[in-house]
């Protein structure tokens, strides 16, 4: 004789099933929710890290800059080509600029990789034209480019002209002696870009002076 099965013993089993499946689905909405946060911040984090080696790397290139305006003359046309380039194209604006970038507008809109970007305070320039400097130090996947605009509105060396220091006065203090000024120390503005892996990109900017 086959067991007797009684109507609210098979509604309590259906039920529990229903209650099972929403629980499953709950859980597993959860779980893929977890993973998806899991893997959003670890791609948060090494973005920073990008970002930040980025930044260390710009180390050189005021470090190069600096040298360069040290030894090399100041001509228009300075340190444009070389063999470190972004593109295959050579090369074509130059790291040094005898007059300051236009100071109208504080924000620049510089081209990189054929997309324009504003960043406050970086000049508008082509930065994909611009030549990246050779250090074995520099991590492998990152470029670093600079480049120099001397603050003066003309070529001419006049203090008027230039953002310079204010010439110091010496000499004997006794009355009638004559004073002896010093020279102006002229000011250079370096702009460094470095670029890196997942289209990290650190801009950095130091005033210089002869």
């Amino acid at each position: 004789m086959e067991p007797r099965v009684m109507h609210g013993e098979r509604r309590q089993g259906g039920a529990a099933l229903f209650m099972a499946l929403i629980m499953l689905v709950a859980m597993s909405i959860a779980a893929v929710s977890l993973v998806r946060s899991v893997d959003t911040t670890v791609t948060i984090a090494g973005n920073l890290a990008f970002q930040q080696a980025a930044l260390q790397a710009s180390d050189f290139g005021v470090e190069a800059a600096a040298h360069d305006l040290d030894t090399k003359p100041r001509e228009s046309e300075w340190k444009v080509g070389g063999t470190c380039r972004l593109t295959s194209a050579e090369p074509t604006v130059s790291n040094y600029f005898p007059t300051m970038f236009a100071t109208a507008s504080t924000m620049g809109s510089p081209t990189i990789g054929g997309r324009s970007y504003t960043i406050p305070g970086v000049p508008t320039l082509d930065w994909d034209k611009v030549a990246c400097i050779e250090d074995s130090r520099i991590p492998d996947g990152y470029r670093v480019q600079y480049v120099i605009d001397r603050m003066c509105t003309d070529t001419a060396n006049r203090a008027e002209s230039c953002v310079s220091d204010n010439p110091e006065e010496g000499g004997s203090r006794r009355a009638g002696s004559p004073r002896i000024t010093g020279a102006s120390s002229i000011r250079y503005r370096l702009t460094v870009r470095v670029s890196g892996p997942n289209n990290a990109q650190s801009f950095v900017q130091v005033v210089l002076r002869d």
